[in-house]
């Protein structure tokens, strides 16, 4: 697969990152104590973390079930991925994503902060398209670390979230979203191109430096 780890790590970082899961988890956690927000901290990133190494390691085999071929995963992810993108940059927002609840139980670590927040539909595609890309062994523990490394960096970040985001503001916050919505959108559009050029619909290029 023509990407490299930066280019995936950036993928990881913007559909599994902590931005989003981290406004909903303010919002649901706002009159809980330290403790219960450490508990939903560190559930939601242990239970995004398993899912998302499960889909690492069962992959391909997802792949050969539904008989799904490489180029058409790198077609199909690029296209969840721009859409995501598309959304970022434009700003539609789930009606229910800043819905508060007045007593949350720990159950909200599993939903909504880890599926679909964390682990979200669009990076649980991207990984499976990496697994399926670089089936040895080798590269399959690469991109497990790099899930690894992003969740723990969640971790840190949902822990402080209350007085990161408090410091940020939501103006800061939707220059954010619209700045890796655009970069998104473009490894989104990449990624199409690799399909098709795997395909032999295009000739393959060169990126510009």
């Amino acid at each position: 697969m023509n990407i490299g780890i930066l280019d995936i790590l950036m993928i990881l970082f913007i559909t599994m990152g902590p931005l989003k899961p981290a406004i909903v988890y303010v919002t649901l956690t706002a009159n809980s104590d330290a403790s219960f927000k450490r508990k939903v901290a560190v559930r939601t990133v242990l239970t995004a973390s398993i899912v998302a190494i499960l889909f690492v390691v069962a992959g391909e085999v997802l792949l050969n079930a539904f008989h799904v071929s490489i180029p058409a995963l790198k077609m199909a992810g690029g296209l969840i991925l721009l859409i995501y993108a598309l959304e970022m940059v434009i700003g539609k927002e789930s009606k229910g994503d800043t819905q508060a609840i007045s007593e949350p139980s720990e159950n909200i670590a599993v939903y909504p902060l880890a599926l679909p927040l964390t682990a979200t539909p669009q990076g649980l595609v991207a990984v499976t398209t990496f697994a399926a890309a670089d089936p040895e062994t080798s590269d399959t523990i690469m991109v497990i670390i790099l899930i690894l490394a992003i969740m723990l960096f969640n971790f840190f970040f949902l822990l402080g979230a209350h007085k990161i985001l408090k410091l940020i503001g939501p103006a800061a916050l939707k220059v954010v979203s619209v700045v890796v919505g655009l970069l998104l959108a473009a490894l989104a559009i990449q990624l199409m191109i690799w399909g098709l050029t795997d395909l032999g619909v295009i000739e393959p290029f060169e990126a510009v430096s």
